[in-house]
């Protein structure tokens, strides 16, 4: 008898453990995600609304769309030019070439996207926007 009541609270022990576990992936973007940090960043720095807000988060996921699948590309030549290095050829131009192709495309879908999150900012939020990007700006030429 004692041994039914074992294996029954193992059982819910088990069955409990496991949907807390589902349940706790289902909660959305962890806290250290892109998107969690841009979403703070947009409430406390800029001090987006709950409208501004909603409508950041359909362009953070356009973008999010468009950037993984850049980002494949990347990884396909990421394993083009390992595969050059390994066979000793360092210096293979056309790869190199779409290898920076796709680096350019990347970083104008990140610009397309901050364009859109300012065009969803009002005149304050802007200038704020601007003052941020341009003290990021000197940091990083400074830097060089």
């Amino acid at each position: 008898m004692k041994s039914k009541y074992l294996y029954l609270l193992i059982f819910v022990l088990i069955v409990t453990n496991i949907f807390t576990v589902f349940n706790h992936r289902k909660k959305g973007p962890r806290k250290n995600s892109d998107f969690y940090r841009e979403i703070k960043f947009l409430k406390k720095e800029l001090e987006f609304s709950e409208n501004q807000i909603d409508l950041a988060k359909e362009e953070y996921k356009r973008y999010k769309n468009k950037k993984d699948s850049i980002e494949n590309k990347f990884r396909k030549y990421d394993i083009v030019i390992m595969n050059d290095i390994s066979v000793g050829n360092n210096n293979n131009p056309e790869n190199m070439e779409k290898y920076y192709e796709i680096a350019k495309l990347l970083n104008k879908e990140r610009m397309k996207h901050w364009r859109i999150i300012k065009s969803i900012a009002n005149e304050n939020q802007e200038r704020k926007l601007d003052s941020i990007w341009s003290k990021a700006k000197e940091k990083i030429t400074s830097t060089n």
